[in-house]
């Protein structure tokens, strides 16, 4: 982040840096070391998918549950395409709430081992130490940084965890940095006065000086009427656009049904640039089930297309 550009919101917050992940053999050895602040061998791609998706940690089995996640995950993204050589469609994969002693999942995955660089590799790096957030960019993505914005308010280990990718911009020989955040606010009612402080230093990290536009996404827990308009209050624009009634775009309460309301608990915003563009998302997930007949999570994930237009 910027020098002296700290606002207010972010001042009692802690923003630690971080170092993602990638997969190397050096020596005969395999193993997840950290990777080169950018890979400059990669071009940047016109547009990214983006997906997002809570995938419970209290729920048991963890691991299979997981697992079942990152299947339907890869499926999903590999009938979106890719290159001749194999290669993902670039994209970068939000995960909330994974269980601590299930991150071997993701850093055993051959395909997460493949394809992406991963942030961060060990849940030390979590502000909980049960369950946190994990990104995946993938390697068609190049990736320049990373770090976990840390709130000084939550009372559940919550943060927004950040990379800056490059994408490129039609028209322009110059890239455009664009500052991801994966989130988890904070739940329950009793988070309610906390939610609004969280999403608004998130914003303004997302509309720092040192790049050029922002998106943030995850588990909003708009759970009380004064999170309808948290997101305008804060600047930043839903990608979606529809009715808030309609049950098309909830994503929590089917999984299983309970005495709790269903509602759009996750929400992809982005910051009010010009020429970002970011598609409607529509969900994934819906009715995933391990192979012994349990939920995989009780959210739904949700997806959409980022990119830059000609100004």
């Amino acid at each position: 982040m910027s020098e002296n550009s700290d606002p207010p919101e972010t001042s009692m917050n802690r923003v630690i840096p971080l170092r993602p992940g990638r997969f190397t053999t050096r020596w005969l050895v395999s193993n997840w070391n950290e990777a080169p602040p950018t890979n400059i061998t990669v071009t940047p791609p016109p547009s990214m998918h983006l997906v997002s998706w809570n995938v419970d940690f209290m729920a048991p089995n963890a691991n299979a549950r997981l697992q079942h996640a990152l299947d339907h995950i890869r499926t999903t993204l590999e009938q979106q395409g890719g290159g001749s050589d194999g290669s993902l469609v670039p994209c970068c994969v939000l995960l909330q709430e994974v269980e601590g002693n299930a991150t071997p999942i993701i850093l055993k995955s051959k395909w997460v081992r493949e394809h992406f660089v991963v942030v961060p590799t060990s849940p030390s790096q979590w502000p909980s130490t049960r369950y946190g957030n994990v990104t995946l960019v993938s390697n068609t993505v190049p990736i320049v940084g990373a770090q976990s914005l840390v709130f000084a308010n939550s009372f559940m280990g919550r943060n927004a965890l950040c990379v800056d990718v490059q994408l490129a911009r039609p028209g322009e020989e110059e890239s455009a940095l664009l500052r991801i955040a994966n989130v988890h606010l904070e739940s329950m009612p009793e988070g309610t006065s906390r939610r609004p402080a969280q999403l608004s230093a998130t914003a303004e990290l997302l509309r720092d000086p040192s790049v050029q536009a922002g998106v943030v996404a995850g588990d909003m827990n708009p759970i009380d009427p004064r999170d309808a308009n948290l997101p305008a209050e804060v600047g930043l624009t839903d990608a979606y656009q529809g009715a808030e009634d309609d049950e098309a775009s909830f994503t929590w309460g089917y999984q299983p049904r309970n005495r709790f309301p269903v509602c759009r608990m996750d929400k992809i915003l982005y910051t009010k640039h010009l020429s970002l563009v970011v598609d409607a998302p529509s969900r994934i997930g819906v009715g995933v089930k391990t192979s012994k007949g349990q939920w995989a999570s009780d959210h739904y994930g949700l997806m959409t297309i980022v990119k830059f237009r000609e100004q």
